[in-house]
């Protein structure tokens, strides 16, 4: 038997020693309070886990993407904190107003189990306190049955309900704190129309970024100067600081010295108008597990469906649309009801729908940071092609370790030693005969041993040059 439950039988026999009926009065008392709480905690439980599951792990994998340090990136450029937080208070608040509604009906089981145990304990207390008043007991005695009486609670309390009460107790807590910290109205931002914003020059003096740890800086007076609407290829070795450079642009990273300034706006004085001129797809892009329309809406949170629309049409996904069943409701995961999910190709043009709406939404420049390694050297090129044609007249960043991809740019820079150290066009550079057209050469000879040019994928990394 249960140590604690032989406990319960132990007090109840030296309470049997006063009155006869006290035991089991005191018995039925703490019996029916425990029940009546359990039963209200196990429903309570329940309907957490089965009735608001699906919400539930919603709330939690947004709570995610604000905690998780994969998802900083676009969470910061597309400043998208304050929509999780609000979005995470909408659907949890939601959810837990389900449990509050059905925990007040059952409050009477509550009141019921409360009134058995005060019921019990009075009686029992008030005939031992009679009983010594008139000097019937001693006052050692009463004593020993007092604590006696108090013991017998094991009879009724078995599976650690004050756990359970704790549990429930801290949840409640928690969550109205969250109703206190983030409540906020439900009315959706303003739409803004479709319309395309003109380039934003780009402005790097002087830069030097060394990463903790290092003693050699990645990028040490590194000089960058890009025209408004200009499309600009950055190619190099592996580790010359390609993407370093990105992180410097986009605000994520701060120079140790020397200035980043996009579309006369200088990051030192505001990194969040900076990172409001700026769109990127990284080559890590997110594959949020929420519905078409967020995903896409995450680079302007006040885009209209219009803009959406445009932005993935430009983006060439116009058929994901088309074969998902709840359309821009549908959600991007089959761990939730109704969800579905994406071809990496789709996930792909996805990501990129979402920087075309940042541009849609008024940003100056669209980076692309690798986002289509993953693909073969005709579909790159087409798709940066594509892309090219697309934003046309807005500030455009390629980085790209296939340079047979990024020819089309109107202008190329080699990243080498920390700073640019050559910059031209595609025919330019070839005709100088430096780094770029060593690493040009080197894999013209990689797609010749693997047959066309159009067909052959290069597997060689540029840092063989």
């Amino acid at each position: 038997m249960n140590p604690v439950k032989l406990a319960g039988l132990a007090a109840a026999g030296l309470l049997f020693g006063y009155r006869w009926w006290a035991p089991l009065v005191m018995a039925a008392g703490w019996i029916v309070f425990g029940r009546t709480l359990s039963v209200w905690v196990d429903t309570l439980f329940d309907e957490l886990i089965q009735v608001t599951g699906s919400d539930r792990r919603r709330a939690e994998y947004i709570r995610g993407i604000l905690h998780g340090t994969g998802t900083a990136k676009e969470i910061r450029i597309f400043g998208l904190a304050d929509w999780a937080v609000g979005r995470f208070s909408d659907i949890w608040l939601t959810t837990m107003r389900v449990v509050w509604r059905n925990r007040s009906r059952a409050s009477g089981r509550i009141v019921l189990g409360i009134v058995a145990m005060v019921v019990a304990n009075g009686v029992v207390i008030s005939m031992l306190g009679y009983d010594a008043f008139h000097g019937q007991i001693s006052s050692g005695r009463m004593v020993v049955f007092v604590q006696a009486m108090f013991a017998t609670v094991s009879l009724g309390l078995i599976g650690d309900p004050q756990w359970l009460i704790g549990r429930a107790a801290g949840s409640a807590a928690h969550v109205r704190g969250l109703a206190r910290r983030f409540a906020r109205g439900s009315e959706p931002p303003q739409s803004s129309p479709v319309a395309r914003n003109s380039g934003a020059s780009i402005e790097l003096r002087d830069i030097r970024f060394t990463y903790p740890g290092r003693d050699k800086p990645t990028l040490d007076g590194l000089n960058l100067t890009v025209p408004a609407g200009q499309s600009l290829a950055i190619v190099g070795v592996n580790g010359a600081g390609k993407s370093t450079l990105i992180k410097l642009l986009t605000g994520l990273y701060v120079p140790e010295s020397g200035s980043v300034r996009i579309g006369g706006i200088d990051a030192a004085q505001g990194v969040a108008a900076l990172r409001r001129q700026v769109a990127v797809v990284f080559q890590d892009f997110l594959r949020y597990d929420l519905p078409l329309r967020d995903n896409i809406r995450f680079g302007d949170l006040t885009a209209a469906d219009a803009a959406l629309e445009a932005a993935l049409r430009d983006a060439g996904g116009t058929a994901i649309l088309q074969r998902l069943d709840e359309g821009w409701d549908t959600v991007l995961s089959p761990a939730y009801d109704g969800g579905t999910d994406l071809s990496g190709g789709q996930w792909q043009r996805g990501a990129l729908a979402r920087a075309l709406t940042a541009v849609h939404g008024g940003a100056g420049v669209l980076v692309l940071d690798e986002p289509t390694a993953a693909l073969d050297v005709r579909a790159e090129v087409a798709l940066f092609e594509r892309l090219l044609s697309v934003v046309s007249g807005v500030t455009t960043i390629l980085v790209s370790h296939r340079l047979s991809s990024v020819r089309h740019a109107d202008r190329i820079v080699v990243v080498a030693d920390g700073r640019i150290s050559e910059d031209g066009s595609h025919d330019d550079l070839l005709a100088t005969g430096g780094l770029y057209a060593r690493m040009f050469t080197l894999q013209a000879q990689r797609f010749a041993e693997t047959g066309s040019v159009e067909d052959a994928e290069v597997e060689a990394e540029v840092n063989d040059a």
